[in-house]
């Protein structure tokens, strides 16, 4: 048995059990208890089994209008606990160190702040300026309060994906870029290595000539809804101009491009929604026009097999008035969670099968859903340094 800890009559073993069931602010504080506990709460191997049992909660942004005291605007990014379907604040108005990043009011602002990736409690976002004319491309951990500006063009349209990569345990940016040159328009994918300021073309790397011409095209819509980690790859749902076609894969180790069939019966819904759902590719499509949606699952990898887990009723979900269908299609997570909002300033959360689970408010002059989660993580990154407007 390790010996006791200074101060303390419980053996180590028993104290870092305890310290990884603490919630992130709680565990930062037991670092200042005394030396031992400090290097217990720093140990990387207990801080990554911590990082795994923290909950999965999708972000959201929420727009404050003329809502601190020096009478600025605020954006804000905020968690939802799915289990008590409420929501705390994570961060707002960021600094770099230099220039202080603050949202004056104008219509233009409701858009300032984005969410373009998560990753093991890394959380990637974007700055727009009021004029929509320079974007600053942002990644931290809210959890330590670290975070750095990414050498980015200002004008990428959008980030297809932030992943870890298995082999090399890097962080990595999977981002399309349109060169301009004499022709015209040449689109590029990129690769950025965070702690790197060169990234890397992958174009020349795709599986087959036919394979990336889709890449743009699929890509392109990025920002509606993002790929799921699988298997080592990235897939993409198919875009709503593809229904029934392709969904795109990115091998992230080979970094080539392939694609694999969406269910046979999905070609007629008009979003689809990728996910992760008991460690299989899980895919929720919504018919619009109708009051059922589907949940398939692919219960065979390799072959590309799909079976119908749900057919889910949305008659319970908010309707147009007019139309009669839902406002927008649901947001679905990991394990099939749904949010939805249900009218000015509401949220509706709802089950894998369409059971209504819970409701939550917010009081704030305009609210975004993102498809992302945050599953928070106090594992220091060298990449990273401090920064301020964590809340």
């Amino acid at each position: 048995m390790a010996a006791n800890t200074q101060g303390c009559d419980l053996p180590e073993e028993m104290i870092s059990e305890i310290l990884i069931r603490l919630p992130p602010k709680y565990l930062l504080r037991c670092g200042a208890v005394c030396k031992a506990w400090r290097r217990l709460a720093t140990d990387r191997t207990l801080l990554h089994n911590h990082h795994l049992r923290q909950p999965a909660q999708p972000l959201i942004t929420l727009f404050h209008e003329r809502s601190d005291a020096l009478g600025f605007s605020t954006n804000c990014l905020e968690a939802v606990d799915l289990a008590a379907d409420t929501r705390r604040r994570v961060l707002a108005r960021f600094a770099d160190g230099e220039r202080r990043w603050d949202l004056h009011r104008n219509y233009n602002a409701f858009y300032a702040l984005g969410v373009h990736g998560s990753c093991d409690g890394l959380v990637l976002l974007s700055f727009e300026s009021s004029n929509a004319s320079n974007t600053t491309f942002f990644v931290c951990n809210p959890a330590t309060r670290q975070g750095t500006l990414l050498p980015l063009p200002r004008d990428v349209p959008g980030i297809a994906g932030f992943y870890a990569h298995a082999a090399s345990r890097e962080y990595r940016v999977l981002y399309l870029y349109r060169r301009r040159d004499n022709d015209g328009h040449e689109s590029e994918c990129f690769i950025l290595t965070l702690g790197s300021h060169q990234p890397r073309s992958i174009q020349r790397r795709a599986s087959s000539a036919a394979v990336f011409g889709e890449v743009e095209r699929v890509l392109h819509g990025v920002c509606s809804w993002p790929p799921v980690l699988l298997h080592g790859s990235l897939h993409w749902p198919p875009t709503r101009q593809q229904q029934g076609g392709i969904l795109l894969v990115f091998h992230t180790d080979a970094e080539s491009f392939s694609s694999i069939p969406p269910p046979a019966a999905a070609g007629a819904c008009e979003h689809a929604r990728l996910f992760e759902m008991d460690g299989k590719l899980a895919m929720f499509c919504w018919h619009q026009n109708t009051s059922t949606s589907d949940l398939w699952l692919m219960d065979d990898y390799e072959a590309a097999v799909w079976i119908r887990k749900h057919q889910i009723e949305l008659s319970t979900m908010p309707r147009r008035p007019s139309q009669g269908f839902l406002w927008d299609p649901p947001f679905v997570y990991r394990g099939g969670d749904m949010l939805i909002e249900g009218g000015w300033r509401f949220v509706l959360h709802y089950d894998n099968k369409g059971q209504l689970q819970g409701s939550f408010g917010c009081d704030v002059f305009r609210l975004q859903l993102t498809p992302y989660l945050l599953k928070e993580s106090l594992v220091l990154h060298d990449f990273l340094h401090e920064f301020l407007g964590v809340a």
